[in-house]
């Protein structure tokens, strides 16, 4: 039986070829998900960390490469036993209907497809190879238009020569554990509420616990007391929408987020990404490729 997950909505518009974005954060924050696009996933300084992909669940190292060549397939990374405060994560995504032009179906793309079948159940790439194509994973970041997008096929083909390579789930669809449904649970709630202000007491209600146990419960999946967990949840939700390339002004976001005064959100957000919101606007756009 197919499990309910939840479904992430990607600014991946038809005419991109794929988006880049770059992040530092102090833990993972993001459900069980699954989204309309193909990704690959590069994360470093995460030692500990859960990785969730399918039915597979990991423990992650130093490095971690994953390409996820299916829609369907549900992902995520926890923080586990992670300790860092410095994780840093390059995430490309792009369409599957990249792959329907005729000119994949010549010789020269072979181990790309090959690379991409496998992917549909997730791939994980050993610890040498990531050195390998880490030059070409990080060159991206500083192209744009036309190179960015021979840079990106570079790395795709770079990658389907790997030897250490696995697939990482089988071909049944994983159970969520009573833990990850009522994170799940309770981050649905707090998206649809975003707006306005969340109390530990409506959540506990909500998720069917007592405040205490509720308290226990948060402290021991995000390491974090509610208020200073929703804070960072609702500042990466603003990076998301930054990083979408949004038109609309830094307050009109992240009133969408339940910051009234601007002064407190400066505030916040500069605690959280060492830096203001218009710098974050003006400074990183160079991370994210649109082309």
């Amino acid at each position: 039986m197919l499990i309910d997950v939840f479904k992430e909505k990607t600014p991946l518009s038809e005419r991109d070829t794929f988006l880049l974005f770059e992040r530092t954060k102090s833990s993972f924050t993001f459900p069980v998900h699954t989204h309309d696009v193909w990704e690959l996933n590069f994360v470093e300084h995460a030692a500990g960390a859960r990785r969730v992909v399918g039915d597979s669940d990991e423990v992650i190292g130093e490095q971690d490469l994953v390409l996820i060549a299916n829609t369907e397939l549900e992902h995520a990374w926890k923080d586990g036993n992670c300790r860092s405060t410095d994780i840093h994560e390059i995430t490309i995504q792009f369409s599957p209907t990249l792959f329907d032009s005729p000119v994949f179906r010549k010789k020269q793309f072979d181990s790309i497809m090959r690379m991409m079948a496998r992917a549909a159940c997730g791939l994980v790439f050993g610890e040498a190879e990531i050195q390998r194509i880490q030059p070409y994973l990080r060159m991206i970041a500083t192209e744009k238009g036309f190179y960015s997008v021979m840079k990106f096929f570079i790395l795709l083909y770079e990658l389907s020569l790997s030897q250490n390579v696995r697939t990482l789930s089988s071909k049944v669809v994983p159970e969520l554990s009573d833990n990850d449904r009522l994170m799940k649970k309770m981050l649905g709630y707090i998206e649809q509420h975003m707006a306005r202000t969340i109390t530990t007491d409506e959540l506990a209600n909500y998720l069917g616990m007592s405040s205490s146990t509720f308290f226990r419960f948060l402290k021991k999946n995000t390491r974090h007391g509610f208020s200073e967990f929703l804070q960072e949840y609702r500042i990466n939700r603003i990076v998301h929408e930054l990083n979408s390339n949004s038109r609309d002004s830094i307050m009109d976001i992240a009133s969408r987020y339940g910051f009234v005064s601007q002064s407190y959100f400066y505030k916040v957000f500069k605690k959280y990404k060492g830096i203001t919101p218009q710098e974050y606007r003006e400074n990183y756009q160079r991370v994210r490729v649109i082309v």
